[in-house]
């Protein structure tokens, strides 16, 4: 069993090593290229020759490719060119371009555009006639559009190979260029290698808001669950408000000798007052006087006279038998009358409670634009946070 394992970690060991010495065999057939002021980074085969605009005037690449240093340098300069690779047998070039300008800047990073933005940007590129081909791809986390042209200039045909991205507010193509004849898959592949060793030391990211599907679906989860909660407390204050007119209903509804409220006191009060009244008396303290001296005796109290319309009645008191003048007396009773008819009785309730709804109502919009406000604040400050 022991002898098992040792034979298993020697085949580990001898496995770690072989990949080792890939990477650096690997590692040993490109040259590093760095641009401290686009901390951006680029790989070219060693065997090329390589031009930058930091290469200095005695360098004998110019002497291998035969390129005049101050011609070689106003190019660089006029057309944004920061690297330029010969292959050993001039078959064909590799370049490096890097520009800045509002477009760019606008942009930022193409990771930092929709889906949909970047096929319009496809589309846009393939609607140029010498544009064959143009799709996009990423290489080392970078999103590239990748194009094949072709351009015909004074009988001369020049086949391109293109990679273009922005980054960090800077558009950076990666060329392959070839005269005459087409670019082979290989020569491609290239130039593919190239465009995979680009490396930032930092990619700043667009924060503003990105309105791509993940997104639009979040603000529809987001609005469903508001309106769900309006719903239930719609619901809820629906349910409350039946109930509290219930228990009215079934207050007024239930017989009861006892009074609810001031507005059935003071009607008690008022019928209560009209009963005295019709007995002959206008008030509590005529009657007691009049209990207290034992002149209800032998009385007959009864009604004389009464005008319906004008809500007074007179009442005739009969007197104790006993002819001295005060057998007989007059009582002065004004009856309550309601002014209103049953219509306009009815059209008060429905006024008052008409105004009673819209005040709940109103009271209801209110709390509910505070509670969906304090939710939407906190909704905020936890993105907000997360980002």
């Amino acid at each position: 069993m022991r002898s098992r394992l040792l034979r298993i970690a020697a085949a580990l060991v001898a496995v770690a090593i072989v990949l080792c010495f890939a990477v650096v065999s690997a590692a040993a057939q490109d040259n590093t290229y760095t641009f401290n002021d686009f901390g951006m980074s680029v790989k070219v085969p060693k065997e090329f020759y390589v031009i930058t605009r930091n290469t200095s005037r005695g360098d004998n690449v110019f002497e291998k490719t035969g390129l005049d240093y101050d011609k070689t340098m106003t190019e660089f300069h006029a057309a944004g060119i920061y690297l330029r690779a010969y292959e050993p047998d001039n078959a064909y070039q590799l370049s490096m371009t890097v520009t800045k300008n509002e477009s760019s800047a606008a942009v930022n990073n193409y990771s930092d555009l929709t889906a949909a933005q970047r096929k319009s940007i496809a589309e846009t590129l393939l609607a140029d006639e010498s544009v064959s081909s143009s799709q996009e791809v990423k290489r080392n986390g970078i999103i590239f559009f990748e194009t094949e042209r072709k351009l015909v200039t004074e009988g001369t045909t020049v086949y391109i190979h293109l990679d273009n991205t922005i980054v960090n507010g800077y558009s950076i193509d990666l060329s392959l260029q070839k005269n005459d004849n087409e670019i082979s898959s290989e020569e491609a592949k290239v130039l593919s290698s190239m465009a995979n060793s680009l490396n930032f030391k930092n990619i700043n990211r667009n924060n503003g808001p990105k309105f791509d599907l993940w997104r639009l679906l979040l603000w529809v989860v987001i609005l469903a669950a508001i309106a769900v909660a309006v719903s239930l407390i719609y619901k809820r204050h629906n349910e409350a408000t039946k109930a509290r007119m219930e228990a009215r209903r079934l207050r007024r509804s239930t017989p009861s000798n006892h009074s609810f409220g001031k507005e059935t006191e003071e009607k008690e009060e008022a019928w209560q007052m009209t009963f005295d009244e019709s007995l002959g008396y206008r008030d509590d303290e005529e009657f007691a006087s009049r209990a207290d001296a034992d002149e209800m005796a032998g009385y007959d109290i009864k009604v004389r006279d009464r005008d319906p319309n004008k809500g007074v009645a007179f009442f005739e008191d009969g007197g104790d038998g006993i002819d001295d003048g005060s057998d007989y007396f007059d009582t002065y009773f004004k009856e309550p009358v309601e002014q209103r008819t049953a219509m306009q009785r009815f059209a008060g309730a429905v006024g008052t409670y008409a105004k009673m709804a819209l005040r709940r109502m109103e009271n209801f919009f209110i709390n509910l634009y505070k509670k969906i406000s304090v939710a939407v604040k906190r909704l905020i400050r936890k993105i907000t946070k997360k980002k």
